[in-house]
């Protein structure tokens, strides 16, 4: 008997091989859906995380995955002289025409496994080279913008209005547009303690009174008063307050300490290092190991967000390009295989967890003065166990370009914020529609 989740593969795969064979003149064989040799994904989890990690710069994809096969390579040769990657011991074959570069580390692991979709020349009709418009545009993901995320949306629509604070939180110090909603928005959180309110109880020693406090804002709520403000500050009040006494952070305001069971880039063990042998940034490490410690504490987050920036590379590329995708792929697998080692009630961290990693825009086919300028389409991938690994939508051909000598997008953007919102944040179809402004073909990685 076919299964639900198999049938809507079969389509997704179909849709995507079709839109392969009709936009991919340049670049090989096309590219259908899936297609790795590695383990199949395994059931949905009951109780999904997603993480989303934001490749902020614009990062240059088309050395990450260039072409190796095909009319995209001679290209890819002509237009990036210096910088190109076409030794094939650099490279990993992907098929299809594709490969992708050894520097993104650990992701070739991942990818011979079957768990990483990746999803070459995803973009817009209406691109900006602009970084803040452009990561607008991403962030907002609607047909119409309004000024409110993607992500915002769903917590308007997901969230218990009298709850739910920490369902959606970001460990980097700024609140993006894509985590904004109407009525709600994600959470900052950026360390591991310093979680008690009022912040002055954690200035002595005295013990914060969870209960006196939470009686007076039952008092403040339940006191009658016409002023719809005052009640609207004491409901927002009493939220937080609330949230900062789950017992995940602990009597002390803080989260329960963690060791990873893995090294991470910029750990004095992990063993690939910068190229000039100095150890890796540990920016994107730090916040993953940050997400594993709130998810092992039981924190009941279910999306989180996270950054990586320095991606901008109009200069020097040859050498900060490798740096930022060892630590790009090094953080991503690291991560991956420390959430073996956590246990919830809900399962295995590493079965509950799926990684969304996006940039704003991809850079510009032909190379200049050691760099790379700002593009349009991108390279957007997602790992976890769940997914079923290999290359959706069509690589970009590399022969027709715009009139700027920009890649054509192959898949609207939105097409993985649909398929991600539907089929592993559990919105039905006609949420999702709702949530994004119409509907967009889903993708068959999930």
């Amino acid at each position: 008997m076919t299964t639900r989740r198999e049938f809507i593969q079969t389509l997704g795969a179909t849709g995507a091989a079709l839109a392969g064979l009709s936009a991919c003149g340049g670049g090989g064989k096309g590219s259908g859906g899936g297609g790795t040799s590695g383990q199949p994904p395994t059931p949905l989890p009951a109780a999904p995380i997603l993480v989303v990690v934001n490749i902020d710069g614009g990062y240059d994809w088309l050395n990450v995955m260039p072409p190796n096969a095909g009319a995209n390579l001679s290209v890819y040769q002509a237009k990036r002289a210096t910088l190109g990657i076409t030794d094939p011991a650099l490279l990993t074959d992907l098929g299809s025409g594709a490969a992708l570069n050894k520097d993104l580390t650990g992701l070739d692991q991942l990818h011979g496994l079957g768990r990483v979709a990746w999803i070459p020349g995803i973009g817009m009709p209406n691109p900006n080279l602009s970084h803040f418009t452009s990561i607008d545009l991403w962030g907002q993901g609607a047909a119409v913008p309004a000024g409110t995320g993607w992500l915002g949306r769903f917590a308007d629509a997901a969230f218990n209005p009298a709850g739910d604070v920490l369902r959606g939180l970001t460990v980097t110090s700024d609140l993006p547009v894509m985590l904004k909603g109407s009525t709600r928005s994600f959470v900052s959180i950026t360390g591991a303690g310093g979680y008690v309110f009022p912040a002055y109880l954690l200035s002595g020693s005295a013990v914060p009174d969870a209960a006196t406090l939470e009686a007076g804002w039952g008092a403040a709520l339940n006191a009658p008063s016409p002023d719809a403000a005052t009640q609207a500050a004491a409901q927002a009040g009493k939220l937080f307050f609330d949230a900062q006494n789950n017992t995940a952070f602990g009597a002390g305001g803080s989260l329960t300490a963690r060791t990873p069971s893995v090294p991470y880039p910029g750990d004095a063990a992990y063993p690939v290092t910068r190229l000039n042998g100095a150890a890796l940034s540990s920016s994107l490490s730090g916040q993953f190991k940050l997400i594993a410690q709130m998810i092992a504490a039981g924190l009941p987050a279910q999306v989180y967000f996270s950054r990586l920036g320095g991606w901008d590379t109009h200069s020097n590329q040859a050498v900060d390009h490798p740096n930022l995708q060892r630590t790009l792929g090094g953080s991503i697998k690291a991560f991956y295989d420390d959430l073996a080692s956590i246990t919830t009630p809900s399962g295995n961290a590493q079965d509950r967890v799926m990684i969304l990693a996006y940039s704003e825009f991809g850079r510009r086919v032909q190379e200049n003065n050691g760099g790379t300028d700002h593009g349009t389409a991108g390279l957007s991938f997602c790992v976890g166990k769940a997914v079923k690994g290999g290359l959706y939508g069509a690589y970009p051909d590399l022969s027709n370009l715009d009139a700027n000598g920009n890649m054509k997008f192959t898949t609207d953007f939105r097409s993985l914020y649909a398929t991600v919102l539907d089929r592993w944040l559990g919105q039905v179809t006609a949420a999702t529609d709702g949530l994004l402004g119409t509907s967009y073909p889903r993708l068959g990685f999930l």
